[in-house]
C-alpha cells in the first residue's frame, strides 16, 4: 500500500480579466489520502472539474498550493517536472471515455506503458491484466465502438492504473451511464482506492457514488461548503 497523498491549500483559480473576470475556485483546501476515496460534488459550475484539473497538474491555480507527499510543491514545478509526475504517478479516468477511436481496447490501455517505453512483453502482460482486472479480458481486440459505455469506461480505469500509478483522478466517472454501469464503475474505484491503496478523487453528482467515499468535499459556487 502507498503512502502517497495530494493536498490542496487555499487554491483559488481565475480565469479572465477585468469585467470577464470568472472566480472558478476560491480559497479552496483538502486532502486527498492513500488508501481513501474522496468525492467532490456540488451543482453544475460549482468548480469540480476545476479543482480536479489543479490537483492533477493538468491547470495551476491563480494562488495556493497543491502539495504531493507533503513535501514537492506539484503547482510550481517545471512543466517538464510535472509531466514526468502525470505519466509516472497519476492516472485519469474522464467523463466522456478518452479512448482512440482506431485503437482495440488492449491498445488503448497500453498507451501509458508505450509512453512509459516498457518493454514490449511487459507491456503485454500488464495490459493483460489490467483488462482482466476490470472484467474486459475477452473484449480486448474490441474498439471503442464495438462496447457498450460502461466496458468504454472500465477501459479508460485499465488505462489509468495499468502504469501502476499511486494517485487515481476520476472526473464524473460515472455521469454518461445508466444506473446498474454505474454501479459497477463505484464498486470497481472503490476497491482500486482500498485494496491497491491509491489516493483516489472523484468528481460526481451520483448520491450513490458519494456514499460510498470515505470523505466527501462540498463545492458550491467556487467555494467549500
Amino acid at each position: 500500500m502507498t503512502t502517497s497523498r495530494l493536498t490542496g491549500v487555499d487554491l483559488t483559480r481565475d480565469f479572465g480579466s477585468g469585467e470577464t473576470l470568472v472566480h472558478a475556485l476560491t480559497g479552496v483546501s483538502l486532502e486527498v489520502a492513500a488508501g481513501r476515496l474522496t468525492a467532490v460534488t456540488g451543482p453544475s459550475g460549482s468548480g469540480k472539474t476545476t479543482l480536479l484539473n489543479l490537483l492533477g497538474g493538468l491547470d495551476r491555480p491563480t494562488s495556493g498550493r497543491v502539495l504531493l507527499d507533503d513535501t514537492r510543491v506539484l503547482s510550481e514545478l517545471p512543466e517538464a517536472e510535472v509531466l514526468a509526475v502525470r505519466r509516472r504517478r497519476i492516472g485519469y479516468v474522464f467523463q466522456t471515455f478518452g479512448l482512440i477511436p482506431v485503437l482495440s481496447a488492449a491498445e488503448n490501455v497500453e498507451v501509458p506503458l508505450r509512453l512509459a517505453q516498457v518493454e514490449p512483453k511487459e507491456r503485454s502482460r500488464r495490459v493483460a491484466e489490467a483488462l482482466e482486472r476490470v472484467g474486459l479480458a475477452r473484449h480486448a481486440h474490441q474498439r471503442p465502438h464495438e462496447l457498450s459505455g460502461g466496458q468504454q469506461q472500465r477501459v479508460g480505469i485499465a488505462r489509468a492504473v495499468v502504469a501502476g500509478p499511486d494517485i487515481l483522478i476520476a472526473d464524473e466517472p460515472t455521469g454518461q451511464l445508466d444506473s446498474d454501469t454505474a454501479a459497477t464503475i463505484m464498486d470497481l474505484i472503490v476497491e482500486l482506492a482500498h485494496e491497491r491503496g491509491l489516493a483516489a478523487v472523484v468528481s460526481t453528482h451520483d448520491p450513490a457514488l458519494v456514499a460510498r467515499a470515505d470523505h466527501v468535499v462540498r463545492l458550491l459556487d467556487g467555494a467549500r461548503l
